[in-house]
């Protein structure tokens, strides 16, 4: 049985991040991985992502398996962030420590996402069109808007300990996304640089849905006993306000994934001819 490069790719991938959570599972974690995956779940995607890059069937088990390993690099924005204060030396308090080899486990879990994932979209046929990318557009609203009118007074699903300020920065996060979820679908984004807007839409796709699984999985996995987490189970509202918000993101995520791609194989096409 001879492998592609791709197939070679995704079954490293997996077998490493099936060694990281192996050899991780023993190790002190800090407080805010609390809800992450466990260390378990992620060596089972692994094995399954290792068994679909050798096989590529069933694609049901390939599917699993993505999705899997994203709830499993979960976190790992949160891991950068975190990093960039402890490497900056800026003071950030208890924001600026690091789970070390949990943030690496969690890398290779989002490249085994992709990779694997990569050769699932190979066996599977994708809806055409724009509309994944204008619903990605609509879908950046619901996290601002949220935070707009919460701060403004409103006080539905807010959360009680709620003091944050005027969303500055997730308004421009909105712009952003606004913006790059429209070049992936109209005419004028063609006229971009094609590298960056590659880059622009699979790092948001990356932050946005890992966030989002993290938060969503992470809820569904306490409402089940499989884990502990942040969320006041007892406090309905809070367990709403996760998953709408949260929710959002990662389908935000999934259609800029989607959009991106379908971009990627249009503008592959054109540079064909």
């Amino acid at each position: 049985m001879r492998l592609s490069r791709l197939q070679i790719a995704a079954l490293t991938a997996s077998v490493l991040t099936f060694i990281a959570a192996s050899a991780t599972e023993a190790l002190p974690s800090l407080s805010y991985t609390t809800g992450f995956a466990p260390h378990w779940v992620t060596a089972a995607a692994a094995l399954a992502g290792a068994g679909f890059a050798v096989f590529e069937r069933p694609v049901a088990v390939g599917w699993l398996s993505s999705v899997l390993l994203l709830w499993s690099a979960g976190g790992l924005v949160l891991d950068c962030f975190r990093a960039f204060f402890a490497v900056t030396g800026i003071p950030a308090g208890e924001f600026a420590r690091v789970d070390g080899p949990g943030m690496a486990g969690r890398a290779l879990s989002l490249a085994a996402t992709g990779l694997v994932g990569a050769l699932v979209l190979r066996r599977t046929r994708l809806p055409s069109g724009p509309w994944l990318g204008y619903t990605a557009f609509a879908l950046g609203f619901v996290y601002p808007t949220v935070k707009l009118y919460w701060s403004l007074g409103g006080s539905f699903l807010r959360p009680a300990d709620y003091s944050e300020g005027f969303p500055y920065g997730e308004l421009i996060m909105l712009g952003i996304g606004a913006v790059g979820s429209l070049a992936l679908v109209q005419a004028w984004g063609r006229r971009l640089p094609r590298g960056l807007v590659l880059f622009g839409g699979w790092t948001g796709a990356a932050m946005l849905s890992t966030m989002g699984s993290m938060s969503v999985f992470g809820t569904l996995s306490q409402l089940m006993g499989v884990t502990d987490g942040p969320v006041p189970l007892g406090d309905a509202s809070a367990v709403v306000m996760v998953s709408c918000v949260y929710g959002s993101w990662l389908l935000f995520g999934l259609a800029v994934a989607g959009a991106t791609l379908a971009y990627q194989r249009q503008t592959a096409r054109g540079c064909a001819r």
